[in-house]
């Protein structure tokens, strides 16, 4: 079976600026995580440098960069993730709000795409953002009656996922320690 690591990416050297890559401690967190992961048959981030970079160091390379790994918020303001600190907290978000919905539904899609490019046993990474992130994993999480619990993800986590034929089958939290 197919599996696609989800993850957020490291830390940037500005939080300040959208377009800043990754800092020391960013770039070493990756090295960190890169000694830990198997080979991946695809290597796909969001446009902003800080992902792809951060897909370069763990996954050794880049296939592509995908825009809707950076996607619309459907009427999510900017910063919509501010105080949300529980995976439970995006479970209500998404339940109470229309665009939410609509952003975990179209990551979850995403995501089997990503997975149906594979064959047999094959693992891809996807690097992403907090927030998006976390919305994919919940709408993926509901359509397998599964439960994820525990914080929101932190530099470098975030979802492994696995699919049968495009069909996802099992989700399990990636958390760096």
């Amino acid at each position: 079976m197919a599996e696609l690591e989800v993850r957020r990416h490291a830390q940037r050297s500005d939080q300040s600026d959208e377009q800043s890559g990754l800092s020391d401690d960013g770039r070493a967190m990756c090295v960190r995580v890169a000694q830990t992961v198997p080979p991946y048959a695809l290597v796909v981030a969001s446009p902003l440098p800080r992902a792809t970079e951060t897909a370069r160091l763990i996954g050794r390379r880049l296939d592509s960069v995908d825009p809707a790994l950076l996607p619309e918020l459907h009427g999510l303001p900017f910063g919509f993730w501010n105080g949300l600190e529980e995976l439970a907290d995006y479970v209500r978000l998404a339940r109470s709000h229309h665009g939410a919905r609509r952003l975990a539904e179209e990551q979850a899609s995403l995501w089997a795409a990503f997975a149906s490019r594979l064959s047999g046993a094959e693992r891809a990474l996807a690097v992403s953002h907090g927030a998006v992130i976390e919305l994919g994993a919940i709408a993926l999480a509901q359509r397998l009656k599964a439960a994820l619990g525990g914080p929101v993800f932190g530099y470098c986590e975030g979802v492994v996922a696995t699919f049968q034929s495009g069909v996802p089958t099992r989700i399990e939290l990636l958390r760096v320690t």
